[in-house]
């Protein structure tokens, strides 16, 4: 379906249309198509706002710039004897306002009834600047319509070219000027039908005809020479005005009509915006989905490339067989990879287990603990000569006398055991590291000053808050050995693993390269149904709302 017959079976009113816009934005930046989501994005701005913009397009030398600025009444662009912009140049109706568009510097303002000579040099720097607006009251344009002045597209820079194709989706109706002696150059037809492919009305303006000669040629025949030329590229404009700007009583100037065609457009802005908001969305999104395919192009040969191996018994090629395969293979090493997975869980319990039965604290130990935390206390003092020192050297000795309790009974209900528990676990999986027993018989827990001070808390002074206090110390050694013992058992887990893996490795090598060309074909099966459906997606968004 082309874009006219999308108009003809759609009628979508302006409010439905933005918020179809924003969703086929969204889909597009999804699939990383930031340019085309940008230029759906300007529609969006453009229903929203219902400003109508005509779009000035040809030759540099066919002046372009002359015309909007006798159009408009106002010198607003720059002329003779250089190409007039080199970017795109926005005339609007409206208060006299002028912001430059830069690459580097932001958005510069200026007063376009004073400043419009610098406006004027902004306007044909193409390096840093991306685009002008400039706003006037006074003219025919109203404050809901726009003239954009774009590069020459016979510019030997390819930039001015892309810079006037980049604006072509904003406007309502394009106005195509030639040069009087070049209206058959090939670069006429194929911009031109470029621009009617976009299904936008389109006229042309041959302009300059006071370069005519009657005794070579007349008027009428030459009239005929340049319609059938673009009938010829099956080019059907909507209109053709022949222009003098140079003399306003050449007989055959189409000045006045083209003005009022303009008027013309202008009255019909809203009728006009929609159809052109329609059609530009579906350029784009054919755009777009000509965006994934050569997105996809490489992508595509590179999956290709991947099923293009030779694997024992197996067909690369047939998706069904390198699954099946894969199926099987993974299944087998899953089966040996449980086994590592229950050597650690029963591991984990093991130390679990000893830690849950050791006991650190006893009545000596809660006899420690509550003299301690009485020498936490804030009003704690001893002696009333020298009380500064005694009472710092009673706070001293009943700390150590904790932390002499605790240790003992860890040494002797936890760390023997311990280390006997974590010696014992990779030989019963025939494993023999030196380096592991040595590790394990060095390792010390520290019970700190700081372990004991980090678990008093401020106030409390029951008897319940004292065996709280004993059982979040103990809590808390048994944790540093807990983290301790499972590093150890990931360090015998670890051996495990790379033994059954040497031991497979023929078996991972083959899951690794059938699950590469699985994965391979999917992605191909994925990417085929990517191309068939995104276009037809957002166009079922754009026409139907879905």
């Amino acid at each position: 379906m082309n874009a006219n017959q999308v108009m003809e079976k759609a009628q979508i009113a302006i409010s439905d249309m933005a918020d179809r816009l924003e969703r086929i934005a969204a889909q597009m930046r999804a699939a990383g198509d930031e340019t085309m989501a940008a230029k759906i994005a300007q529609l969006l701005d453009k229903a929203r706002t219902g400003e109508m913009s005509i779009a000035f397009c040809g030759h540099f030398s066919a002046g372009k710039s002359t015309m909007i600025n006798t159009l408009l009444g106002k010198d607003i662009l720059p002329s003779n004897p250089i190409p007039t912009s080199a970017n795109v140049v926005k005339i609007r109706g409206g208060e006299p306002a002028a912001r430059v568009y830069t690459r580097n510097s932001g958005v510069l303002t200026f007063d376009p009834d004073t400043e419009m000579s610098k406006l004027k040099q902004y306007a044909i720097d193409g390096d840093t600047v991306d685009w002008v607006e400039i706003s006037y009251p006074g003219t025919f344009l109203g404050e809901q319509a726009g003239l954009l002045d774009t590069p020459g597209i016979d510019s030997t820079d390819a930039a001015h070219k892309i810079a006037t194709e980049s604006a072509l989706h904003l406007a309502d109706a394009v106005v195509y000027m030639m040069d009087y002696n070049h209206v058959q150059a090939e670069e006429n037809f194929a911009f031109t039908k470029m621009l009617k492919d976009w299904g936008k009305p389109v006229y042309l303006v041959i302009n300059m005809i006071d370069k005519h000669l009657d005794f070579e040629l007349d008027f009428d025949s030459y009239k005929e020479s340049v319609e059938d030329a673009f009938a010829t590229w099956n080019i059907q404009p909507d209109g053709i005005f022949y222009t003098s700007l140079a003399e306003p009583d050449h007989p055959e100037n189409q000045y006045e009509a083209f003005y009022a065609k303009l008027q013309e457009l202008i009255g019909d802005r809203e009728q006009l915006i929609e159809q052109s908001i329609l059609m530009s969305a579906y350029q784009l999104i054919d755009d777009h989905q000509r965006f994934l395919s050569v997105q996809h192009a490489d992508k595509r040969r590179a999956l290709e490339e991947k099923t293009q191996v030779e694997l024992d018994g197996v067909d690369a090629g047939d998706a069904q067989s390198v699954a099946s395969a894969l199926q099987e293979v993974t299944a087998r090493i899953a089966k040996e990879t449980e086994q590592v997975s229950k050597a650690y869980k029963k591991m984990e319990s093991d130390l679990t287990v000893l830690l849950d039965n050791a006991r650190l604290t006893y009545y000596s130990t809660n006899e420690a603990a509550e003299r301690y935390l009485e020498s936490r206390r804030p009003n704690f003092k001893v002696g009333l000569l020298f009380a500064g020192k005694k009472t710092e050297e009673e706070k001293a000795a009943r700390e150590q006398a904790l932390l002499a309790d605790l240790q003992e009974k860890v040494a002797a209900n936890l760390d023997f055991h311990f280390k006997e528990l974590l010696t014992r676990l990779p030989q019963e999986y025939g494993i023999r590291d030196d380096a592991y027993h040595q590790e394990v018989h060095g390792l010390q827990i520290a019970i700190t000053p700081e372990l004991l001070a980090s678990q008093v808390k401020q106030g409390a002074a029951s008897r319940e808050y004292l065996l709280n206090y004993c059982q979040d110390i103990s809590n808390s050694i048994k944790a540093a050995y807990r983290r301790a013992g499972l590093a150890l058992i990931e360090r015998v887990t670890k051996q495990l693993e790379e033994r059954l893996a040497g031991e497979s490795a023929a078996w991972r090598e083959s899951e690794q390269k059938l699950a590469a060309v699985a994965d391979a074909h999917k992605a191909l099966a994925a990417l085929q149904a990517t191309e068939e459906q995104a276009a037809d997606r957002l166009r079922a968004i754009l026409v139907k709302g879905e």
